[in-house]
């Protein structure tokens, strides 16, 4: 009877049967709530393209794995909707509609959109959807809404952290390159080294750098005038950060040798290693205790269902 009355009034909240279902299209219940061979299968798809291999193919042994990973998903949410049910949450069918609208749009006709959708029915389509929706909306009372971190303990946790939050020196520079090919011969490497320092020479000389990158670098930057944006230390080539540490602002360098070619740099701006302050990470630090305590509470709430609702699977 506690039962009954539950689904009764889950009804009158939302016009949307849950288990509109043939008993043949259902692969697993999760305490009643049906999982349908339908719903395997858009999962299954979903999941697929992102496993296809760097030769396109994927093996019937992969795609049994990602079918058994699939089901598990499905009956994880089962067990919200349970919890859904159990403790009368509900959405409303507004939302199942605007969905169902969303997706009969992808369609020319009505009819099309119905031969689409097949076996499963516009019902079976609609009761899927509303089961989805109600799993996010069990995941969010359940857990989401109770993840939230105050001023304090973000303010502890600088306070305990504070010496990770340090900001290591930056530079900001331009660069001109003159490409070398691994490949190329002496001669060759020594006719690149010239006109680099060709270039340099005319820099040092007082040359709008923009216009000498734009100009003659093989590189792409040479369009903003080989500005290479901000950075920091352990981000560029080992010869490449030698010679900026060599250097003040406003500096050309000599040529530098890297694996790319022969670089002419100019640094533009340097910032010295600094502590970082707490309005500069306090969000960062939000939402990083706000995760660690959703996966916590999540990770404790999905083992309470898994203990209390039962599962009864029809396919491996």
């Amino acid at each position: 009877m506690i039962i009954l009355r539950t689904l009764l009034l889950l009804f009158m909240l939302c016009p949307v049967s849950l288990y509109a279902a043939p008993p043949e299209n259902i692969v697993a219940r999760v305490d009643g709530v049906p999982i349908t061979s339908f719903e395997l299968q858009r999962q299954v798809d979903r999941v697929l393209p992102l496993r296809v291999s760097f030769h396109g193919g994927v093996s019937a042994e992969k795609v049994s794995e990602i079918r058994r990973e699939a089901l598990d998903d499905l009956i994880e949410r089962g067990y919200k909707v349970k919890y859904a049910i159990d403790n009368e949450i509900s959405i409303p069918a507004s939302k199942v509609d605007d969905k169902v609208k969303e997706i009969r749009k992808r369609f020319k006709s009505r009819k099309a959109f119905e031969k689409a959708v097949g076996a499963e029915t516009i019902t079976g389509l609609r009761a899927a959807i509303y089961r989805r929706f109600l799993a996010d909306k069990a995941a969010e009372v359940a857990v989401g809404l109770k993840t939230k971190v105050s001023d304090e303990e973000i303010k502890a946790y600088y306070a305990k952290n504070k010496h990770t939050f340090f900001m290591p020196k930056q530079f900001r520079a331009s660069h001109i390159l003159i490409k070398v090919d691994p490949s190329s011969n002496k001669e060759e490497r020594e006719i690149l080294k010239k006109k680099a320092a060709d270039i340099l020479e005319r820099a040092l000389k007082g040359e709008d750098f923009f216009d000498l990158a734009y100009y003659n670098s093989d590189d792409r930057t040479k369009y903003v005038g080989g500005d290479l944006g901000m950075f920091h230390e352990g981000q560029t080539e080992q010869p490449f950060e030698v010679a900026l540490k060599l250097m003040k602002v406003g500096d050309i360098s000599g040529l530098v040798r890297t694996r790319f070619g022969y670089h002419i740099i100019k640094l533009t701006q340097l910032n010295e290693p600094r502590q970082m302050s707490f309005d500069e990470v306090s969000l960062k630090i939000k939402t990083r205790l706000e995760k660690q305590r959703h996966d916590e509470l999540y990770a404790e709430w999905l083992s309470s269902l898994k203990q209390k609702y039962k599962v009864e699977k029809f396919v491996e």
